[in-house]
């Protein structure tokens, strides 16, 4: 009940009937082909008007109280965390190309990234940036040794 009167008070400037532009705009900005399979399924009643769809704001109320809605909005949340991870992951690349103008070991760059997990540091980080030529070995065929370093090989601009 009280999670009813929330989004009656956010929906309240919005008409009784409500355009697929509202919905889209009520529920956070989704985009229309989500809005098209919310009403293909039924999730939300629609009335046709010409050839557009008017949706009645008690059912638009019904659908935000549904588990479809929490769903789709904690994909959305989801989609949102991994967006600002893969920005994360480029900047933490470049502060680790900037830090291997020097040659730098393995042990020097994660204290510098502050990690502490060797596979992740492989996974994220040496990987991706060796395959991309970004970072190269100062020991060529030996990238196992201990006394192995890296430094920075093609510039690339971000």
């Amino acid at each position: 009940m009280q999670d009813r009167k929330i989004y009656e008070k956010s929906l309240s400037d919005y008409p009784d009937l409500l355009t697929t532009e509202d919905l889209s705009k009520a529920l956070g900005g989704l985009c229309n082909k989500t809005i098209r399979n919310i009403l293909k399924r039924g999730e939300i009643i629609r009335l046709r008007d010409g050839n557009r769809y008017l949706l009645p704001k008690e059912s638009v109320i019904d659908f935000m109280l549904s588990d479809s809605y929490k769903r789709i909005m904690q994909r959305k949340m989801l989609i949102k965390q991994t967006v600002e991870l893969e920005r994360d992951m480029i900047l933490h690349r470049k502060r680790l190309l900037e830090f291997c103008y020097t040659p730098r070991s393995k042990k020097e760059m994660m204290l510098f990234l502050n990690l502490s997990s060797v596979k992740i540091f492989y996974r994220l980080f040496l990987d991706p940036l060796l395959e991309t030529g970004e970072l190269r070995p100062t020991i060529k065929n030996r990238t196992s040794i201990s006394t192995q370093k890296y430094i920075r090989g093609i510039r690339v601009i971000y």
